[in-house]
């Protein structure tokens, strides 16, 4: 059987939920990613911020231990979607994992933005992790997640 490990970011609690629902179904260890400085903002201030990080191509720094992955099969990445693109902070956390190899897949919960736009940046970000189809989090089954990956 393969061990999944749940990595997500949640800046208003709907990513976390999702994050928690999945980890459940798929028997998965959960970790969050912790930024040093919490984006505890209104929502345009956080666009804000989040804008200035993707121009700048900005890695916020963690307020976490970087998870030691190599004993995980699978790591399944949730995020809200920013301006179009997977948070900044998720980025600092991938650049300090070895993905080589892993089989990875993102979730997201957005109103707007479908996840497979984020999976095509991330594949070319990551060329050296076997992606996998994209879920879209929002309102998701049990019997979605389980036919997922």
């Amino acid at each position: 059987m393969m061990s999944t490990l749940v990595i997500y970011f949640s800046q208003t609690g709907t990513t976390r939920a999702a994050a928690e629902k999945i980890a459940e179904v798929k028997e998965a260890d959960l970790i969050e990613i912790s930024p040093e400085k919490p984006y505890k903002m209104s929502y345009w201030k956080t666009v804000v911020t989040s804008l200035k990080e993707i121009v700048t191509k900005a890695r916020p720094e963690l307020a976490m231990e970087i998870p030691d992955i190599q004993k995980y099969d699978r790591i399944l990445i949730g995020c809200p979607i920013w301006c179009g693109v997977v948070p900044n902070v998720v980025l600092t956390l991938l650049d300090a994992l070895d993905l080589n190899g892993k089989h990875v897949a993102v979730f997201t919960t957005s109103g707007a933005t479908q996840p497979m736009k984020l999976a095509v940046k991330l594949k070319k970000l990551y060329p050296e992790v076997k992606w996998h189809r994209p879920l879209n989090a929002n309102g998701v089954t049990e019997e979605e997640i389980r036919n997922w990956m």
